[in-house]
């Protein structure tokens, strides 16, 4: 199976891509394909040929958020649609990964 995991440096993503055996697995940083250019994205998925995408990229800072609400739409809601809509365009199933922690097994 070939998958493609947007917001693979994340703490999230970069879990996923740590644990990931078995498949096919491309992680996508921002600097890779930044979710908020759609054409971007759609290159990105057409390039790894996926079949199924993980979203786990994500602006998570609630501060930040609040006071740049514009950018907080912009990669939470349309940065979303972009990646949901390049998945439909090349016929891949999307999940939608969330957390604001992801235990990394270390004891702190």
């Amino acid at each position: 199976m070939r998958v493609t995991i947007f917001g693979a440096s994340g703490l999230l993503g970069n879990a996923l891509m740590r644990e990931w055996s078995g498949d096919a697995v491309t992680g996508l940083s921002t600097r890779d394909a930044d979710i908020r250019d759609a054409k971007r994205v759609q290159q990105a998925v057409q390039e790894t040929r996926a079949e199924w995408i993980v979203l786990a990229a994500a602006y998570t800072d609630v501060d930040g958020c609040e006071g740049n609400p514009e950018l907080a739409f912009a990669v939470n809601r349309d940065g979303a649609v972009n990646v949901a809509t390049a998945a439909k365009l090349v016929g891949a199933r999307l999940v939608f990964l969330s957390s604001d922690y992801v235990f990394d097994g270390k004891k702190t």
